[in-house]
């Protein structure tokens, strides 16, 4: 019994550890680059992309017959590339650019939970 809970808690929560992962390699490459900042941002956000495109990249052998139910996860994928947009813009761009580039975001997220919304509504 021990090791089907084994199971389910790595099949529930294995694919999470891309997230650390991520923060770590960003957090070394940042220190190594004098960006450590924007080094942490990029990193965690290739983690959180890493950890939306898992259920979708991998299936387990019992499970290749049949159809996936899960799908990517889109709400990772989003946070993941504005962390990297936010962690490439520090070093880049403008200041003056970050309030719309943030803006635009959030409207761009608002949009997607009302759609989101009502594919889901009865």
């Amino acid at each position: 019994m021990a090791e089907e809970e084994r199971m389910e808690h790595r099949k529930r929560h294995g694919r999470y550890g891309f997230i650390p992962a991520g923060l770590l390699i960003g957090l070394g490459v940042g220190i190594l680059t004098s960006y450590t900042g924007s080094g942490v941002l990029i990193g965690l956000g290739f983690g959180f992309v890493a950890t939306g495109l898992a259920d979708a990249l991998r299936k387990p052998p019992e499970e290749a017959a049949r159809p996936q139910q899960g799908g990517m996860n889109v709400a990772m994928l989003l946070l993941g590339v504005f962390m990297i947009v936010i962690g490439i813009g520090i070093v880049w761009a403008p200041a003056a650019l970050w309030p719309y580039a943030i803006a635009g975001f959030l409207i761009l997220l608002g949009v997607w939970f009302l759609i989101r919304g009502f594919y889901r509504s009865p």
